[in-house]
C-alpha cells in the first residue's frame, strides 16, 4: 500500500470531519453532539432517547441530558410511544429550521473544499468515495455515528436508503 496515499487519506478525512463539525458548531453554537442529534432526529422521527444515544455513542445519562437541552431550547418534543416505557422524540418547527441550516452550512463548507476539483474530478471522487463507503463493514450504530451529519435523502449508499425507508414504513 502506498504510504503517501494512506497519510493523505487520513489527513483529508480529519480535515473534512473538522470542516463539517465546525460548520455544525458555528450554526448551532453548541458542541457536535447537539447538532448531530437534531440531524438524526430529523432522519428518524420518533426515535427513542436510547437509540439516539447509541447512534451518538453517548451513555444513557449523556443522551438524556442532551435531549433535555434540546427540549429546553424548544427544538425537540418528547412523546410517549405506544409502549409507555419509551419516550420518542420529534423535531419542532424550530428544530426543522435549524436542521436545514446545519445541512446548508455543511454543504457550503464541503463545497468550498471541493472548489479546486473540476467537475469530472468531482464525479470520479464521488465514485471512489461510494466504493470505499460501501465496503466499510460496520454495525448500524457505527454507521449512524459516522453519518450523523449526513443528508440521507441524497446518499448514494443502498444501506442508508434501506434503513431510512424501513424506518418510514414503521412510523
Amino acid at each position: 500500500m502506498n504510504s503517501q496515499l494512506i497519510n493523505l487519506m487520513g489527513a483529508a478525512a480529519i480535515a473534512i470531519a473538522d470542516c463539517i463539525q465546525t460548520a455544525a458548531e458555528e450554526t448551532t453554537g453548541h458542541t457536535p453532539s447537539f447538532p448531530a442529534a437534531l440531524v438524526i432526529i430529523h432522519r428518524y422521527p420518533l426515535i427513542t432517547v436510547d437509540l439516539l444515544g447509541q447512534y451518538l455513542q453517548l451513555s444513557q445519562s449523556g443522551a438524556a441530558r442532551l435531549v433535555e437541552r434540546l427540549v429546553q431550547r424548544q427544538l425537540v418534543e418528547r412523546r410517549r410511544g405506544d409502549d409507555r416505557r419509551f419516550v420518542q422524540l420529534q423535531l419542532t418547527a424550530a428544530g426543522h429550521t435549524l436542521v436545514e441550516a446545519i445541512q446548508q452550512a455543511k454543504v457550503d463548507a464541503i463545497a468550498h473544499l471541493l472548489q479546486p476539483l473540476t467537475q469530472p474530478e468531482q464525479q470520479k471522487l464521488l465514485s471512489l468515495l461510494t466504493k470505499l463507503a460501501e465496503n466499510a463493514s460496520n454495525t448500524e450504530s457505527v454507521e449512524e455515528y459516522i453519518c450523523r451529519f449526513c443528508d440521507a435523502q441524497v446518499c448514494p449508499l443502498s444501506a442508508c436508503q434501506t434503513r431510512v425507508q424501513a424506518w418510514q414504513k414503521a412510523f
